[in-house]
């Protein structure tokens, strides 16, 4: 009696340490996962695609550190707030914790919601955000008035109502941003939704080709909207890089002819001088002997 109490013992404590070790390797496991912090920003372009722009960081030793490889699920909101079972994609960030994702053009609604989650990492922990829009268009063109230039834009709703007081950005697309048109920084649309901005003379672009875009920026309703409008009236930029030529300060690859062929011719004419020398004083040597 009394071994089969000890046996019974032995067997209780054994499978009570494996269920302590079990759940203590996971909750140690969570516990140490990192937190992090996931922004969310909607991109729909004029005559072009929407996307989402993730952008994942955590706190490290250094301060705010990208979460790089970090896979993000992308799910499609339905009408009622509800996250639907509908997975529209997956990616994973970059080295600078960033990802696009290029939403198909069948969620592209006029009410459109997204949820991003991330789930079962290895290194962080859950997380999940939401994005919600309302579908508007943002009409652009460029018109010519006594030889003024001008962009008209208008802002409306999908009903094709326009929308008053909402503020749009006008600027020349430039490599590393745009060039602010009309010397404003933002224009508030009337109550026709319109903004008019002229345009300034002498402005450069490549082949006389200029890339004119009216934006909303990260608003609360409508995300950032684009639209583009282009036009050929602009100065052409002159190439005037000597990059490929050989001058003084070009790679050594495209070194002057002259400074490859006259250090050469010196420097053999030197060496040929010394042969001679040389050759003279050892002739001068083996005649005294």
């Amino acid at each position: 009696m009394i071994q089969t109490t000890i046996k019974y013992c032995k067997s209780s404590l054994l499978v009570f340490i494996l269920m302590f070790t079990f759940y203590g390797n996971n909750a140690f496991s969570q516990e140490d996962k990192k937190s992090f912090s996931l922004t969310i920003q909607h991109y729909r372009i004029m005559k072009g695609n929407c996307y989402l722009d993730l952008t994942s960081k955590f706190k490290g030793k250094n301060g705010f550190e990208p979460c790089k490889n970090l896979t993000f699920t992308i799910y499609k909101v339905d009408t009622t707030g509800v996250v639907s079972d509908i997975k529209i994609g997956t990616i994973k960030s970059d080295k600078n914790g960033k990802a696009k994702f290029i939403i198909p053009s069948k969620f592209n609604l006029q009410s459109a919601s997204y949820t991003v989650k991330v789930e079962n990492d290895k290194i962080f922990e859950d997380n999940e955000e939401s994005v919600s829009v309302k579908n508007v268009t943002i009409e652009a063109s460029i018109e010519k008035t006594d030889s003024i230039y001008t962009i008209k834009a208008r802002l409306v709703s999908s009903d094709n109502n326009p929308i008053a007081e909402e503020t749009l950005k006008v600027g020349l697309k430039r490599l590393f941003g745009n060039l602010a048109i009309g010397g404003e920084e933002s224009y508030t649309t009337d109550e026709d939704g319109a903004i008019s901005v002229p345009i300034d003379s002498g402005l450069t672009g490549i082949k006389g080709i200029l890339n004119f875009q009216v934006v909303i920026e990260e608003s609360e309703n409508y995300g950032t909207v684009i639209a583009n409008a282009y036009a050929n009236f602009g100065v052409p930029i002159v190439d005037k890089s000597t990059f490929d030529k050989r001058t003084m300060w070009s790679p050594p690859l495209k070194t002057p002819l002259f400074l490859l062929i006259v250090p050469n011719v010196i420097l053999i004419g030197i060496w040929t001088i010394l042969t001679f020398l040389l050759i003279n004083l050892y002739k001068i040597y083996k005649s005294k002997n």
